[in-house]
């Protein structure tokens, strides 16, 4: 069993099955998207080397019929699917909740049917699923301190709980391919050119800039984003001129990976980190 809805960008909705007027008889484009790949042909070599490849966009064309009162309930379609127009496409099964964005390319509607078939054609350009819940990992934790029976000493003060700061983390990434993150720098005190490693591949992302305490760093290292966002004093600006050189847009692999960090001046501590991120999955 799977349920889809079709959501607009203005937040309207389209739903199938039991209780709509409206029933999914197939859908194309669940599977992995193809991939082209480049290759040329070298002299006194058989076949031809590899140069790159790429995933090529997905095409989702979803079939359904109007069970009832067609003339009414075309309109509730056109109302969510408009041509040319953005729609997020939800897919759920026992196994799987995720989505996918695109564009309506076509929806060719069977006006003379005895059920009516409107099929949308709907042209994803990022062509992974993506999971319906972000990861957050963070390299802080509350460590609890109070345990039951509880026995109170002549202490002046009575520690239920602790932050635990350590510079590294390890990473599970249950989807099907590599991804990218949203990395959060939290200065609690004044600190200068935080760096975070991928710890197996020596990768890093390193920023050229003093942190004054409370500001918030982001770091969008996901494809078509790639930003690196100061927040002071609630005021957003741009510091992706401070990205230093050698730097990589540091990615999650499919196998997962250990992060760790560091500061020039400063202590570590005095730094909190965090990494969100999608699970990116190729067929539902």
């Amino acid at each position: 069993m799977f349920d889809v809805i079709l959501e607009n960008k203005a937040g309207n909705r389209l739903t199938f099955g039991p209780g709509t007027p409206f029933t999914i008889i197939a859908i194309e484009g669940l599977n992995p998207p193809d991939a082209t790949i480049n290759t040329n042909k070298t002299a006194l070599l058989d076949g031809e080397k590899f140069n790159s490849s790429k995933v090529n966009m997905r095409i989702l064309n979803i079939a359904f019929v109007i069970e009832e009162n067609p003339a009414v309930n075309r309109l509730k379609i056109y109302k969510v699917l408009k041509s040319k127009q953005y729609v997020k496409v939800y897919y759920k099964t026992d196994e799987r909740d995720v989505y996918i964005e695109g564009y309506v390319n076509s929806m060719p509607i069977g006006y003379f049917e005895m059920k009516q078939t409107v099929t949308v054609s709907i042209v994803c350009p990022q062509p992974y699923w993506r999971d319906m819940e972000t990861i957050i990992n963070d390299l802080n934790t509350i460590v609890p301190n109070f345990h039951s029976p509880f026995f109170s000493t002549a202490e002046p003060m009575i520690v239920f709980s602790y932050i635990s700061n350590t510079p590294s983390v390890t990473i599970e990434n249950k989807g099907d391919i590599d991804t990218g993150m949203i990395i959060e720098l939290y200065a609690k005190n004044a600190i200068s050119n935080p760096k975070i490693y991928n710890y197996d591949t020596q990768e890093y992302i390193g920023l050229s800039f003093d942190m004054q305490p409370l500001d918030l760093i982001r770091i969008d290292t996901r494809e078509q984003h790639k930003t690196a966002v100061l927040i002071r004093s609630g005021i957003e600006s741009s510091v992706f001129n401070s990205v230093i050189q050698g730097s990589t847009w540091l990615q999650l692999p499919a196998e997962g990976a250990t992060f760790v960090y560091e500061v020039e001046t400063g202590i570590t501590a005095d730094l909190n980190v965090s990494f969100n991120h999608q699970n990116l999955f190729e067929g539902v």
